[in-house]
């Protein structure tokens, strides 16, 4: 076991190493902070900054009152290892790859010294475990635990729960039908219960009570409130290919993805010869990864993160799936005739030769989503001076009245309006930004902006951002609009990006 922990670890050392390099080359790391990621590092800071006058109590409640509370106590982690740096909340996310490898070991502890070893290396081959390392959200961490059946995502929680709750209701039923009758198999669930559903409804009671309103309301928000403008039009069907064959699928898991599918349907031919019992085994483990496939794909909102939970099941299935292959082989084999040593538990490291190759040129690519993400090489070319310009424009800013300095941004893009905020937050700037992005209509926006004392805009560009694309109307509207000037204009390839102030 400690060997096999050394190697957990070294492999995780190799992941991040390699992953981090490829984000300072080309992704999050070479820019500052412009992503979802950025919210959790405001919070971080935040929550930083009040603690030094809180007690120990109110600080704890405020940072389980958090949107998500693990992210957040892994930036405040990161931030406070690297100060001035961001790579702390990144790097922290290695301790989530090391955790989900130890997972898998306990899984299969049972089998050969090799074959788990061959599983681990394995697992790490799957892209979604680099990206773990570095895109710093709840959603791949949340995937890999949930691949080992536990939650951390608390917005996440209730599709975790239908997915866990349908996987125990079918091991229920297979537990009836091997054992003749409901009674006789109660012992079992009941432990499964006690041991495993009690322990994670308290768990997940303490991380989202404190929140439970806060998080029901973002839910309601974003799935009902604001469907319409998060929605992709996609059918059922559409999203079964996006996750799978489609541009999420081959970026979480490429040719893994393939290697899973062969062994899955290995093990049910190798189970169907070797009787009821091992088929039924295969049966409940392929309906639990179905389900965690159908979740996703069913949603009206279709992103590479809500896949998580599909892709971090189908690393820990594949991995099961691979030893039971072996397990059922070995047992044919001990039944038909005289055994050799298998040479099957030798091929899987040699499946994974060139592991850091593919998954490193999966962690350099960056698909850009409806959340905020617009692509890191974009990112790394212009916003560094674009986020300066602004930051600059607003530093010497006074308001016309005392209190906070309201800054209103029309767009996401291409400055992240919360990068500004969290620059501000560490500066002590005594600023409040307002994303005006939600409204329907050009005149609403417009109208929405000009409550405001700066404004930063955008033009219209095509985008999956979240917002209509009318930026070339708002500054055509703001061009022409008196008590108002203009403090900066930056033209970039794709965007032009406006800051104005009201009150000249």
């Amino acid at each position: 076991m400690s060997g096999l922990a050394i190697l957990a670890l070294g492999i995780t050392a190799i992941v991040a190493s390699r992953s981090l390099e490829a984000s300072y080359l080309h992704g999050r790391l070479s820019a500052p902070p412009l992503y979802d990621d950025i919210s959790y590092f405001l919070d971080a800071v935040r929550w930083t900054n009040a603690a030094k006058d809180q007690s120990i109590f109110v600080s704890l409640w405020d940072l389980l009152r958090q949107h998500a509370p693990f992210s957040s106590l892994v930036a405040i982690i990161g931030l406070g290892l690297f100060p001035g740096s961001f790579i702390g909340p990144y790097l922290v996310h290695a301790v989530v790859v090391l955790a989900f490898l130890l997972g898998i070991v306990w899984l299969i502890w049972r089998r050969p010294v090799l074959e788990i070893a061959a599983g681990l290396i394995a697992a790490s081959c799957a892209p979604v475990l680099w990206h773990t390392v570095t895109e710093a959200r709840p959603d791949l961490p949340s995937g890999l635990a949930i691949g080992l059946a536990a939650s951390i995502k608390p917005t996440a929680f209730p599709a975790a729960l239908a997915l866990l709750g349908s996987a125990y209701a079918i091991r229920l039923l297979v537990d009836c039908i091997q054992a003749g009758g409901l009674r006789l198999s109660m012992r079992t669930a009941f432990d499964a219960l006690l041991w495993f559903v009690l322990p994670l409804i308290a768990i997940v009671a303490v991380l989202i009570g404190p929140a439970l309103v806060e998080t029901v309301a973002y839910i309601l928000n974003v799935f009902v409130g604001q469907r319409d403008l998060w929605t992709t039009g996609e059918s059922f069907w559409a999203g079964l290919l996006r996750f799978s064959i489609g541009g999420e699928g081959q970026f979480g898991l490429h040719y893994w993805f393939a290697i899973g599918l062969i062994l899955m349907l290995l093990r049910l031919v190798l189970a169907a010869i070797h009787g009821q019992g091992a088929l039924l085994d295969a049966v409940v483990l392929l309906a639990a990864v179905l389900i965690s496939y159908a979740i996703p794909s069913a949603a009206e909102i279709k992103t590479y993160y809500f896949g998580a939970m599909f892709y971090g099941l189908f690393v820990v299935a594949m991995v099961l799936n691979g030893c039971a292959c072996l397990a059922l082989g070995e047992a044919l084999l001990d039944r038909f005739g005289d055994r050799h040593p298998p040479s099957s538990s030798h091929g899987w490291p040699g499946a994974c030769a060139g592991v850091s190759r593919p998954a490193v040129r999966q962690a350099r690519r960056h698909r850009p989503d409806q959340h905020g993400d617009t692509g890191e090489p974009a990112a790394a070319a212009g916003h560094k001076p674009c986020d300066r310009a602004t930051l600059v424009a607003l530093r010497d800013m006074k308001p016309e009245k005392p209190g906070p300095l309201y800054v209103a941004f029309s767009s996401p893009y291409p400055v992240t309006s919360a990068t500004i905020q969290l620059y501000a937050e560490r500066a002590r700037m005594n600023l409040i930004v307002r994303n005006e992005l939600y409204h329907r209509t050009a005149q609403a926006t417009g109208d929405a902006l000009l409550q405001s004392e700066i404004l930063v805009l955008s033009s219209s560009i095509p985008h999956t951002l979240v917002g209509p694309r009318v930026g070339d109307e708002l500054i055509a509207r703001m061009d022409a609009e008196k008590g108002l000037c203009l403090l900066e204009s930056q033209k970039f390839p794709d965007v032009t990006l406006r800051v104005y102030r009201r009150g000249c």
